[in-house]
């Protein structure tokens, strides 16, 4: 190991309290040479979000040659609120006599004096969140001179980029505009779920290299399931090629990295006639895990994704039914209309909801509920929340979701007979009543396109396959992009389009500056 390496090591310790992975090693590398990959193809649970960590020690490093601001933006709240909690963890560490020399490093490069009655106690680190209800604590916006993550969603990050932040008053919004705009990397997880975002976000940053601007804008994909971009960065050759027989017990961080990207993962399709059988057959499917071949309870913790709130509904009074089922008491729900308030409590204090937490993560105050639990899940439950289950049934989603689905059981690499169930109608569109003819919406075509890509995972025998995260990167990028959920419409941004966005002092309508909303997400189709 090099000195620099070493150094970066020790840093990233006692930065983050672990190792750091082969690839946060191989990315320093990459950003310390003046590199920053326009994307990071990365499985889930190999810590992506560990790059604001690769980050500013890189920046402490080489002040010019990385951007001194960090904007993190993802469309979950959960991810925001998490991911702020994990960089204010970063900024303690700062103030501790292990990390003096980073801490000295960054002071370096701020302008104005750290008071130590700010928020920022005296580091030279500002944190700040920008999302919907939550108030801007105006630390990245004080002193531009002082290093800062800022984390948001698209739609408060997005709209301050086109000089239209939601909230912002017309002599602020230039500026903040300004701030985001110049020496800042933007890192866009979950990429897959705003493509029209990215799409934005690279015409952005193609504009201002042609305007020569004189503060780097730099924009960096992070999704474990990205459409596929030039220069995209992997896990390193090491970590994509574990042996055939993995030590039992991880000593080094790259055994860490080979149990999950190798981790069980046996899929099995079961078709059945039409989608109104879909609901019950993954119910029953889920309930077979609550006993073993001898009839005690497995006491395993399975998760179920269904893609309609009136699906999710159907299985959960069936698992719940005290007569057939596992009992109401060991049933749980996630979806997308949960409010935050309800979602913070029940990643807090639901025993239930205990069961597919790390044990890091639990609350020590409350007791996880034993026997067999099942947690019920839309999308919402597919990214930006640390859950793992042992096993999971689902329906068919298009395979940006269902990989995003995988990440979700045996995160870890733990166990060795997760099973993973997916039912799925045999036809995928509607029949005409008259003619007979199936008609297929796009939707549909991706569904049938995503069924045919599974098929073609490691057979295991007897209609099973192979789906680890190291099976499922090894299928056709192509495929994978093909069957993927169907893009919306996505509007081109252009030097006409900025200019006018940028005219702020106009503060009526104006002819040529439309609303950003539709560049920020896309117009999506009517199926």
């Amino acid at each position: 190991m090099s000195n620099e390496h070493a150094e970066f090591e020790k840093r990233f310790i006692s930065l983050t309290g672990n190792k750091p992975f082969p690839w946060q090693t191989a990315l320093y590398g990459r950003f310390i040479a003046g590199e920053i990959p326009s994307a990071c193809d990365l499985p889930t649970g190999m810590g992506k979000t560990s790059v604001i960590a690769v980050w500013l020690i890189a920046l402490a490093h080489q002040p010019d040659l990385i951007p001194r601001r960090l904007v993190y933006v993802v469309n979950r709240r959960t991810v925001v609120d998490q991911t702020t909690e994990e960089v204010v963890r970063y900024r303690a560490a700062l103030l501790t006599p292990q990390l003096s020399d980073l801490r000295e490093q960054l002071e370096s490069m701020c302008a104005l004096p750290l008071a130590g009655d700010l928020p920022t106690k005296g580091s030279p680190l500002s944190v700040s969140t920008l999302r919907g209800q939550l108030a801007d604590n105006r630390e990245w916006s004080g002193d531009p001179t002082r290093p800062a993550v800022i984390c948001g969603t698209v739609d408060m990050i997005g709209s301050r980029l086109l000089f239209n932040g939601y909230g912002v008053g017309f002599k602020g919004k230039p500026l903040q505009a300004g701030f985001l705009g110049q020496d800042t990397l933007l890192v866009h997880d979950e990429a897959h779920l705003e493509p029209a975002f990215q799409v934005l976000l690279n015409a952005i940053e193609r504009e201002q290299k042609r305007c020569n601007e004189f503060g780097s804008f730099r924009v960096m994909e992070l999704s474990a399931t990205s459409r596929g971009t030039q220069n995209s960065f992997e896990l390193t050759d090491a970590e994509r090629n574990p042996p055939a027989l993995l030590p039992e017990h991880p000593t080094e961080p790259i055994h860490i990295v080979w149990h999950r990207f190798n981790a069980t993962k046996h899929l099995a399709l079961t078709p059945v006639e039409s989608d109104k059988e879909v609901a019950y057959k993954i119910a029953e499917l889920a309930l077979k895990h609550r006993q073993d071949e001898n009839g005690n309870d497995t006491n395993t913790a399975v998760v179920i994704f269904m893609r309609t709130l009136d699906d999710v509904a159907k299985v959960s009074a069936k698992l719940a039914d005290k007569k057939n089922g596992a009992g109401p008491d060991h049933v749980q729900q996630l979806t997308g209309t949960m409010r935050g308030l309800e979602r913070d409590a029940l990643a807090d204090r639901d025993p239930v909801f205990m069961r597919f937490l790390p044990e890091k993560s639990r609350n020590s105050k409350v007791t996880p509920i034993p026997g067999t639990v099942f947690l019920v899940c839309t999308s919402a439950g597919e990214v930006g929340i640390d859950i793992s289950a042992d096993h999971m049934v689902c329906d068919l989603s298009t395979f940006d979701s269902m990989a995003q689905r995988f990440g979700r059981v045996n995160r870890y690499g733990k166990r060795t007979d997760t099973r993973i169930d997916i039912v799925h109608p045999k036809e995928f569109g509607k029949r005409d009543k008259k003619t007979g003819e199936l008609k297929a919406e796009k939707i549909d075509i991706c569904l049938h396109r995503t069924l045919e890509l599974l098929k073609k995972l490691p057979s295991l025998g007897d209609n099973v396959f192979d789906a680890s995260p190291m099976a499922l990167s090894n299928l056709n990028a192509a495929d994978r992009r093909d069957a993927f959920n169907p893009e919306p419409t996505m509007l081109p941004a252009t030097d006409i389009l900025f200019d006018a966005w940028a005219m702020t002092s106009i503060r009526d309508k104006m002819p040529g500056r439309p609303e950003v909303a539709d560049y920020l997400h896309g117009i999506a189709a009517e199926l």
